[in-house]
């Protein structure tokens, strides 16, 4: 009898001491998206490396080309990126009223693609400008 109420107890606390181990290892949603994230906004540098083959311009010629739009402006980043399939420099600028812009540049043609309001942090605010 006294064995039984031993052995009930030990189960019962593997249940619940399993069960709190068991939680643990679980990782929130959140976390996860999180950490997924963070690995899509590294570039792979063999990416990079392809995308570098395909773009017929310069990081320094598209920010030359943003800076004679945005005169006076101050350029922030630039980065090679694949947007839709096509291979663009993505330059963050601040113009010299204050506001931030995500500037496209087409990295085979030098022509701005895309110019969009990126001011207080506020992306796909609907002021998005499409530019010939």
């Amino acid at each position: 009898m006294i064995g039984t109420k031993i052995l009930a107890s030990v189960i019962a606390l593997g249940v619940v001491g399993g069960g709190a181990v068991g939680t643990h290892l679980v990782k929130p949603a959140a976390a996860v998206s999180q950490q997924e994230t963070a690995k899509e906004e590294k570039q792979d540098p063999n990416e990079q490396a392809k995308l570098q083959k395909e773009a017929a311009i310069t990081g320094k010629q598209a920010t030359n080309t943003v800076l004679q739009k945005y005169t006076d402006g101050t350029v922030k980043e630039v980065e090679l990126e694949d947007e839709d399939g096509s291979v663009v420099y993505g330059v963050h600028v601040t113009a010299k009223d204050g506001k931030s812009y995500d500037v496209k540049v087409d990295a085979k043609t030098g022509k701005i693609t895309k110019a969009e309001d990126d001011s207080n942090d506020e992306k796909d605010n609907g002021k998005e400008n499409e530019n010939d």
